[in-house]
């Protein structure tokens, strides 16, 4: 009997050792953060650059009016960090969550988007952040009303989001920013507010007022309109 154990022990040992190998490499990605290059060009050192932290809660819809491929939290297991060329930067964000409510059901609770805002320099480290619900009905009562701040790392000053005034349910309702969820296609990288990139990518996608067609001339009004028209607005279509 002895010598049977020791003959399975031989055979299961190099498994239990590949698993426990698959196992600490999974571990060891899980414990350092995914780092998303937004720039473009080569990379650069991270003096060079400024870093913002989104935690893994946070999905990030768009960042100056541009939907970002790669900041999505598919796959991710813990907080990503969003490598951005120094400036200044909308980021469009929601909270999202799964609850286990059984062993076999889950929930998952999402809230309104909120505009975080970051102008960072060279070397800066921003943390993207909020208050983290504790359970599920906790999670439900903050997505009701969704506010977090922007923290800058080293000097420690934070800046509160705002209502981004678009409203999330299987969708976004009515007018929710059509030229940035459906019509754009996910960009790699983004450049910061007021620079020369982004004056070009915003003429060179600003439609022609002679050929505007009715959907257009309203994406036109609702890109212009301040967070209070949009929100009045949603609470007209909503009537």
């Amino acid at each position: 009997m002895q010598q049977v154990t020791q003959q399975a022990a031989r055979f299961f040992a190099p498994v239990t050792t590949a698993a426990l190998v698959v196992t600490l490499a999974l571990l060891s990605a899980c414990s350092t953060n995914p780092e998303i290059q937004l720039y473009d060009g080569h990379k650069r050192s991270k003096a060079e650059i400024m870093t913002v932290r989104a935690p893994v809660e946070l999905e990030i819809l768009s960042i100056n009016d541009r939907r970002i491929e790669g900041a999505s939290t598919m796959f991710a297991f813990g907080s990503r960090d969003l490598q951005l060329l120094p400036g200044e930067y909308r980021i469009v964000a929601f909270y999202k969550n799964l609850f286990d409510t059984s062993p076999d059901q889950h929930e998952i609770v999402k809230s309104d988007p909120s505009i975080f805002t970051v102008n960072g320099n060279p070397g800066d480290v921003f943390l993207l952040n909020f208050d983290k619900p504790q359970n599920l009905e906790a999670a439900k009562a903050m997505a009701k009303d969704f506010t977090g701040w922007t923290e800058n790392l080293s000097s420690g000053a934070k800046i509160a989001s705002k209502p981004s005034g678009f409203i999330l349910s299987s969708g976004f309702i009515g007018l929710t920013s059509a030229a940035t969820s459906t019509q754009q296609e996910a960009v790699s990288s983004v450049a910061p507010e007021n620079s020369s990139a982004t004056e070009g990518n915003a003429a060179s996608q600003k439609p022609t007022t002679g050929n505007l067609g009715a959907l257009q001339s309203l994406q036109e009004n609702w890109n212009a309109a301040s967070a209070e028209e949009r929100r009045e607005f949603l609470l007209w279509m909503s009537q």
